[in-house]
């Protein structure tokens, strides 16, 4: 009953907002609207909202059992629409002047503002625009396009999907983790132990994981009951959980006992968990979950599962990280992190899945495509056995050819989305949108959270800062997908990844998610947008279009389309300007031009009469001045012009009341308007300077801020601020940011030895008391231990980065910051009490340590200290470091950065790196001069033959080049080494 009196009121103001426009007067008498009536468009955007949210509400939802959008996410939707309904209501009747009257009255009061032709007041205007954008949210919401969800296939029960995936043929690169795994199955350890495998999808990890499983059914004197099952992922609750342990039940007991006495659907799950727990409380079991992905699955967990001592094993495979390091934390658990195959096996693999054999050389025709296959599937093994399957049907008409013909290319994408769409059709609306990006596309975390957010991908909005995290829960989704990837020489070794860490979607998803997209109508691009146009189809609408190729044909095909319902759209690269129509894109909510070669200043003039834009971006492109009339755009919400040729800033840039955030880095702006103080309202970021870091290549205009701005503004981040052109007074006034939540700076070496600029800045750091994240970069020789009296620093802090200044020690407030999880700092010496210090750490994830000193004794790292700790980063000319037993339980990327050292301290080596259980990764850097230094040799070797001794299965990088240890762990345990080699040579490998 509420859902139809919804769809009336709804429908009844579309209409309302309809006869407005009809009777609206015109030149000629019939509907005009000139793109100067910003009224008119304001209405008219409402309009074709409306109708959109109409059509949603009358398309019957999906079943609940289905795989579309369920009732938890409909009902805020629905609650939404709702308030938004009476919002516009109550607009219409201050725009009639008149008091809430009855239904007829209304419409006629309505269309009555029209024929008057009375101008609305700013005030109401602008409240029209910010319905109008909620409005646009509530039409993007997931539940709009629940269509778009498609209901999985038939398939065979849940547990048996994880059974095909155990075929031993064709499996390589797992010779290493299948024994790190069966070393750890064959461990004396009688207690309950955990293992998860964790990666993105298609990684391998259910393979990997019933390889083991089956080496361990083969010989059954190891483990008394086996099981592998999964908790389906589109069942509701109580179902799922009941085929789960179902499916557990009947693989630990005898047939006829389960189907006898385990048969009556009125046992409840409680019941089920009770006999699974009873049958194995005395057995040594050995269970493989595969594909865990909700944190209520432990509960399930604990109660089926006896924590018994008789040497009992659960492994785990899940794409979320979270819940393996919940396995890991709460369990005392193991973890293996799947990675791509490396080149050498990416081969293999492709040889033999599509030509039966690993001798097999392709002609010389078809190495060009054999290579681009490889190069595309960046070792992802469900990428290169799809391309395989591919190759493997249609290498009779690829031998004649070097390179796939068009056809060709659209039948290996048919086949993609016949092996992918199930897999990734339950992330598949937000997933689509990634097709806007071009091929290549480099982008970070909160570029990318951002852009959710104006897309309205995160739904309905319920404050920026759960938006932006529900945003970077999505992107996580995306890299457990394996749609998103990093950028490999970016990411390699920055442990700080909030800063450098670049993204892009991977190339072979990237070109399924464009034909997927323009299929459902959702995004088109340059090459997907042929695709209507051929079809004679324009009924579509192109809410999303993204240009990036200077296609001869596209001035055409825009030409023919109706661009009013685009809401989003994207150019970069070389696209011919006069080829873009931007007079018929009036009605955009999002308009990204960043990198588009050809935009022209005049082009501004055009896009400032898109009255409903909330995100705009030009950046990096030659654009020289921002115009008077960007006044007009007064629903903006975030203004990108870094990296242009910008010099300043027009003053009705102040105009914008809704602007919140203004990133004006890499530019020759030199100042930030004063008359920014006006907006205090809702600006919250400012980004100036260069990119954050202190680079002599590059030559970078310091933006000034004036100092009213600072006792005026409440900014929630502010970088990169360089101080060094302030005086003392405008770093004191950095303290009134009482909001500050991220503050990035630059600090000079006379403000370092200024007493005026040391005390300031003390004041300052001080009275931020909601600081998050604080950086420094300080010029070379900067002494940073005025900091070190530091009282009452930010209780909230969970980073802190000093990058070149020094510390004497470690600074003693360090240990009352709970909160901290990201620290980089250098110290001049490290006493026990200062490692001490930084050990207790609770939360502590992150250490960039650098000494600037040789040490005279070894670095005792005690048991149990830095007990959360995953990344650690030594810079140390003599990394002396020893690692006690329980020491850093969590580490598992250790980075050490060497150089010459006294020869008398040769022996100064690390050492306990095998007491180290999570350690996955050891990087070694060094110059290309110490290379024969005695220490640089030791050290290396020391190393080496830790990690060999190791039981895990640890990576060793030595300047940027992975080294393939010879060396073979010896078990410490009797009896397991053989144990292990026999399940290795059980299955004949």
């Amino acid at each position: 009953m509420e859902h139809e009196q919804l769809l009336k009121k709804l429908d009844y103001l579309r209409r309302i907002v309809s006869k407005m426009l009809a009777e609206a007067p015109s030149t000629d008498g019939g509907r005009q609207l000139t793109a100067d009536d910003r009224e008119a468009h304001c209405f008219a955007f409402m309009e074709m909202e409306l109708a959109a949210v109409v059509r949603s509400l009358r398309t019957p939802p999906p079943p609940t059992q289905s795989h579309g959008v369920g009732h938890d996410c409909q009902q805020p939707w629905l609650q939404e629409l709702r308030r938004l309904a009476s919002e516009i209501q109550h607009l219409m009747v201050e725009h009639g002047e008149a008091d809430p009257p009855t239904r007829c009255v209304l419409l006629r009061r309505a269309t009555r503002c029209f024929r008057v032709r009375r101008r609305m007041g700013v005030d109401l205007y602008s409240q029209f625009q910010k319905e109008a954008h909620q409005l646009h949210l509530a039409a993007e919401d997931p539940c709009v396009y629940k269509h778009l969800s498609s209901h999985p296939p038939p398939h065979a029960a849940d547990g048996e999907g994880v059974a095909a995936a155990a075929g031993g043929d064709h499996l390589v690169g797992i010779r290493g983790p299948v024994k790190k795994l069966l070393r750890w199955l064959m461990t004396a350890n009688t207690s309950l132990q955990f293992m998860a495998i964790v990666g993105p999808i298609g990684m391998g990890k259910t393979a990997l994981a019933m390889e083991v499983h089956s080496r361990v059914r083969c010989q059954p004197k190891y483990f008394e009951c086996c099981a592998v099952a999964n908790f389906p992922r589109r069942r509701e609750p109580v179902r799922r959980t009941r085929l789960f342990l179902r499916s557990i039940l009947s693989q630990i007991t005898d047939l006829q006992e389960a189907s006898s006495s385990h048969n009556s659907e009125s046992e409840t799950n409680e019941e089920l968990a009770a006999y699974i727990w009873k049958h194995l409380q005395y057995k040594r079991y050995f269970i493989l979950i595969d594909d865990i992905s909700k944190d209520s699955d432990w509960g399930i967990i604990n109660d089926a599962f006896p924590t018994n001592h008789c040497g009992s094993r659960i492994l785990l495979t899940t794409r979320n990280e979270l819940i393996a390091r919940f396995c890991v934390s709460n369990y005392d658990g193991e973890l293996h992190n799947m990675k791509p195959l490396s080149d050498s096996n990416s081969d293999r693999l492709l040889r033999t899945k599509a030509f039966g054999s690993m001798d097999y050389c392709p002609p010389d025709n078809l190495k060009l495509l054999y290579e681009e296959i490889l190069k595309i599937c960046r070792g992802i093994p469900l990428f290169v056995t799809a391309m395989a399957e591919w190759l493997k049907q249609h290498q009779p008409q690829q031998e004649s050819s070097a390179v796939p013909t068009e056809e060709q290319a659209r039948l290996l994408l048919k086949r993609f989305e016949q092996k992918l769409s199930f897999k990734y059709n339950d992330k598949l609306r937000p997933s689509l949108y990634l097709s806007m990006f071009p091929q290549g596309y480099v982008f970070d975390k909160n570029h990318f959270a951002m852009k959710w957010l104006e897309e309205g991908l995160a739904g309905i909005h319920s404050g920026l800062k759960v938006d932006m995290e529900q945003a970077k829960m999505s992107f996580t989704e995306m890299v457990d997908m394996n749609i998103i990837s990093p950028v490999a020489e970016n990411c390699g070794l920055n442990l700080d990844e909030d800063e450098l860490c670049q993204w892009q979607v991977n190339p072979f998803m990237h070109k399924f998610l464009a034909s997927k997209a323009a299929e459902k109508g959702y995004v088109f691009t340059s090459t997907t947008l042929s695709s209507v146009t051929d079809d004679g189809n324009m009924a579509r609408t192109a809410r999303r279009l993204a240009l990036h190729n200077a296609d001869p044909r596209l001035s055409a095909m825009l030409q023919q389309m109706d661009l009013s319902h685009t809401r989003s759209l994207l150019i970069s690269g070389v696209v011919n300007r006069t080829a873009v129509p931007l007079n018929k894109f009036n009605y955009l909510v999002v308009l990204d031009l960043q990198g588009w070669e050809n935009l022209k200043d005049e082009d501004l003039l055009q896009i400032c009469k898109m009255f409903l834009l909330t995100y705009l971006s030009i950046r990096r492109t030659r654009v020289s001045k921002l115009p008077p009339q960007i006044k007009e755009l007064r629903i903006l919400n975030t203004l990108d012009v870094s990296r242009t040729h910008i010099t300043e800033l027009p003053s009705e840039l102040c105009e914008l009341s809704c602007l919140r955030m203004l990133d004006l880095r890499c530019t020759q702006i030199s100042q930030v308007p004063e008359q920014i103080v006006v907006l205090y309202l809702r600006f919250r970021t400012l980004l100036i300077g260069g990119d954050g870091m202190i680079n002599s290549d590059e030559t970078v205009v310091v933006t000034k801020i004036p100092h009213t701005l600072m006792i005026n503004l409440q900014l929630f981040t502010l970088a990169t601020v360089d101080l060094s052109e302030y005086p003392a007074s405008f770093v004191d006034a950095l303290g009134c940011q009482n909001s500050l939540r991220v503050l990035a700076i630059i600090w000079s070496l006379h403000q370092s030895t200024d007493e005026a600029y040391r005390k300031a800045l003390r004041s300052s750091i001080k009275r931020c008391m909601e600081l998050r994240s604080l950086t420094i970069h300080c010029a070379r020789g900067c002494s940073m231990e005025f900091l070190g009296s530091l009282s009452d620093p930010p209780k909230e802090l969970k980073k802190f980065k000093v990058t070149t200044g020094r510390f004497v020690s470690v600074p003693q407030w360090i240990r009352g910051l709970e909160h901290l999880a990201f620290l980089q700092i250098t110290v001049c010496k490290l006493e026990p009490d200062d490692v001490k210090i930084l050990g207790s750490l609770r939360c502590l994830k992150c250490l960039i340590l650098g000494l600037e000193f040789v040490p005279e004794e070894e670095i005792v790292i005690e048991s149990e200290w830095f007990s959360c700790l995953e990344r650690l980063s030594l810079d140390c000319p003599v990394p002396w470091l020893t690692f006690k037993q329980g020491a850093m339980p969590m580490l598992d990327y250790l980075q050490l950065k060497i150089c010459s050292g006294p020869a008398n301290q040769v022996s100064a080596v690390p050492s306990g790196l095998t007491k180290l259980p999570k350690i996955t990764e050891v990087v070694i850097c060094y110059s290309k001069w110490c290379k024969n230094s005695c220490n640089v040799k030791m050290a290396v070797g020391a190393v080496r033959k830790q990690i060999a001794r190791h039981p895990g299965q640890i990576d060793l990088v030595i300047n940027g080049r992975k080294k393939i240890l010879t060396q073979r762990h010896i078990a410490a345990e009797s009896g397991t080494k053989n144990d292990v080699h026999q399940l290795m040579w059980a299955r004949g490998q």
